[in-house]
């Protein structure tokens, strides 16, 4: 997800060209230089004749384009990334039914004012899937409520109890299917599924 390209840049006395991925919390720079910035600590972005400056507080990135991908890099990076409740599609007036305790802190703002103790009053399913009682727990909400999207989170990673491949494996052997994933915070993600209607 997100914008790609492949461009000539200077960071840090280097120049290489480099594949580049912007998401909506970092400038991953991938090739001869590697570098993660956080689109928090971006002071600003310019285009120049030959590309788009990203300056940070001590370093600038000089990434090169032509004309046309340098507007839409120059755009993309102005542009305000949407919050994790925005991602999720909850707000006021969008609430979440929320199976599981939301503990991650990134998880929790994103669900201030979004959550409803009445599945009657829900657009929007989300499950906290830690474990396989969990993923069972999720997978029943789901099918009891099939007209709603359910947003499964979990850990990111290897090593863990349930991850995004036992999760969408399981899933889309009951006729799920996965239409969305984003990042909720850098211990966990979020996958939207829904039942495929027939």
């Amino acid at each position: 997800m997100g914008r790609e390209a492949v461009a000539v840049c200077h960071w840090n006395g280097q120049i290489a060209e480099l594949r580049l991925h912007l998401d909506s919390g970092f400038l991953n720079l991938r090739g001869d230089i590697r570098a993660d910035l956080p689109r928090a600590d971006i002071t600003g972005v310019t285009l120049v004749d030959d590309g788009v400056l990203v300056r940070l507080a001590l370093q600038t990135l000089h990434m090169e384009f032509d004309e046309v991908s340098a507007r839409q890099w120059h755009k993309a990076l102005l542009k305000t990334p949407p919050t994790l409740a925005e991602k999720f599609g909850v707000g006021p007036d969008a609430r979440c039914f929320v199976q599981g305790a939301p503990n991650d802190r990134a998880l929790s703002d994103a669900l201030v004012g979004a959550m409803t103790r009445h599945l009657a009053d829900a657009s929007i399913l989300l499950a906290i899937i830690e474990n396989l009682d969990d993923l069972d727990a999720a997978t029943t909400l789901a099918q009891e409520n099939p007209t709603l999207h359910l947003w499964a989170v979990y850990p990111k990673g290897k090593g863990v109890a349930v991850g995004a491949t036992a999760i969408r494996t399981h899933l889309r052997g009951l006729g799920f299917i996965d239409s969305k994933s984003c990042a909720v915070s850098d211990r966990l993600t979020a996958t939207r599924y829904r039942l495929r209607r027939t």
